[in-house]
């Protein structure tokens, strides 16, 4: 304790010094009971003691004689030093990487080589204190220690790979927390990288723990890194009955409509085999979100059983037998009479019931799964469509990424477009199937059939469709006209009115 005897008063009144020390200490005690309750105290903690330990092996120091003291004294000034040091390095990196570096800049810093680092500093700060203050020979220990740690080191080899692993691993980043990753038979995402082993979260949201010696001798692959655009492929049959063109034309409607599928690239679907059964097709999209892949999966494979419905695409059997069936098989979505359908439409009231069979003939059923589109606004439109089972919301304002406005909501045998069946107009609303839901579709060639063999009916029906029409418009001007509760002093107005007739409030 050389520096000492520079400081006369410190050396002359040794108990001064170790005043100093306790009064430290019971500023650093202070310190941590302020902040038992936040975040930072826990992570401060174990530097906070070891100056805590400083002070107090500093005041033992001081009070044993300060230089003229006996062995157990020094031994207290080295501990005051080593620890110290330890301590406020320890605060430092706390404050520095921790919240500095991590939170508030948001950087990414290793945990491993943050350890390692820590270790290296501690290990440097024991050496000089054993050399600079006891003096003691810091060549043979070392020389002592590298014997002892070769030993060490032939009987933890495995931990000693794994912990190599795990620095390599850190060196060359293949991943990073959070990450969507394929190693091995193993899938999932990284939840933590440490010394010895990394964790992932599987799809069923088992934690996996790899040593990071199998992760450094098998494939690694990156879902989310450096491109987080991951090319999914689903295959699936169609009849030979259904042109290629039209089966790609439906299967793009399904991609297309799908918010997670990506737009660039764009999706394609390819004509890849002809099997016994049926046109073997190959489709394939991008998504940025890994982690929804089997959801993403799932709604595409639903949509495209209605999309190819609609397109009357047939799934085929596999060809195993000579049987032949002299109809297709019955589906649950098969409905019942279209023309006892046809005949509760109030539209259709004014034509015969010769010209409701013909009509019937020639209708459509298409069938939609819930949350599928039937008719965007704004699309054209020369057809109209009578619901025969299901539920859909009329939504108006859906464009450009707009959730819009429910108006109304239509269950069996409510109808819809009339005016692009009667006029050819735009769609004027969006409807949107609730529930799986069957339509039957008139198109503007049969209707046209039936005006041109008695022009007579379409004066009755003009003014159904005109009186409709109008209904429309004023419930579109009441909703609309209604402002928002905090902008409507007349309703404000009532409300008070009312509270007080109710005596509500006083």
């Amino acid at each position: 304790m050389k520096f000492l005897e520079k400081l006369p008063l410190l050396t002359t009144h040794p108990e001064l010094l170790a005043l100093l020390f306790a009064a430290g200490f019971v500023l650093i005690a202070g310190l941590r009971v302020l902040l038992h309750r936040t975040r930072i105290r826990t992570r401060l903690d174990s530097g906070l003691t070891l100056l805590m330990i400083a002070l107090v092996a500093g005041a033992i120091a001081m009070l044993g004689g300060g230089t003229g003291g006996g062995i157990l004294f020094l031994d207290a000034y080295a501990v005051f030093i080593a620890a110290t040091a330890i301590g406020l390095v320890r605060i430092g990196l706390v404050l520095f990487v921790d919240f500095y570096l991590r939170e508030r800049k948001g950087a990414a810093v290793s945990t491993i080589f943050r350890d390692v680092a820590t270790l290296v500093t501690y290990f440097l700060i024991i050496l000089s204190v054993l050399r600079y203050t006891l003096d003691i020979n810091v060549t043979s220990l070392v020389a002592t220690s590298a014997v002892l740690t070769a030993i060490i080191g032939l009987a933890l080899q495995d931990l000693l790979g794994s912990v190599i692993s795990g620095l390599v691993l850190e060196l060359e980043a293949p991943f990073s927390r959070d990450d969507w990753i394929h190693v091995g038979t193993f899938e999932g995402q990284v939840l933590e990288v440490g010394w010895r082993t990394t964790k992932i979260r599987t799809r069923v949201n088992e934690v996996v723990t790899l040593p990071n010696t199998y992760l450094a001798r098998e494939p690694v692959v990156n879902y989310s890194r450096p491109d987080p655009y991951h090319g999914d492929t689903l295959r699936f049959e169609a009849a030979y009955e259904a042109s290629p063109h039209s089966v790609k034309q439906a299967v793009l409607g399904v991609l297309l409509a799908e918010a997670s599928v990506q737009r660039h690239p764009a999706p394609e679907v390819r004509t890849t085999q002809y099997d016994d059964s049926g046109i073997q097709y190959e489709v394939r999209y991008w998504l940025t979100e890994f982690g929804e892949l089997e959801r993403i999966r799932d709604r595409i494979m639903t949509n495209l059983w209605y999309a190819l419905r609609r397109a009357n695409v047939r799934i085929p059997f596999p060809a195993r037998d000579l049987f032949v069936y002299s109809q297709a098989p019955a589906s649950v979505l098969d409905g019942g009479d279209v023309a006892a359908t046809l005949r509760r439409v109030p539209l259709f009231g004014p034509l015969a019931d010769h010209s409701l069979d013909q009509l019937a003939t020639q209708v459509h059923r298409l069938a939609f799964g819930a949350g599928e589109v039937v008719v965007r606004e704004g699309d054209p439109g020369d057809s109209f469509y009578v619901i025969e089972r299901g539920a859909v919301a009329v939504v108006i304002g859906r464009q450009n990424g707009s959730a819009g406005r429910t108006i109304a909501k239509l269950g069996a045998d409510d109808f819809f477009g009339e005016m692009s069946l009667l006029a050819g107009e735009p769609r004027s609303a969006t409807v949107v199937a609730q529930s799986d839901v069957t339509v039957l579709e008139v198109s503007r060639a049969a209707f046209q059939q039936i005006v041109l063999g008695d022009p007579e009916i379409l004066e009755p029906i003009s003014q159904i469709a005109s009186h409709r029409l109008e209904v429309q418009r004023e419930q579109r001007r009441f909703e609309e006209a209604i402002p928002p509760f905090g902008s409507d002093p007349a309703a404000q107005r009532l409300l008070r009115r009312i509270r007080a007739f109710f005596r509500i409030g006083e």
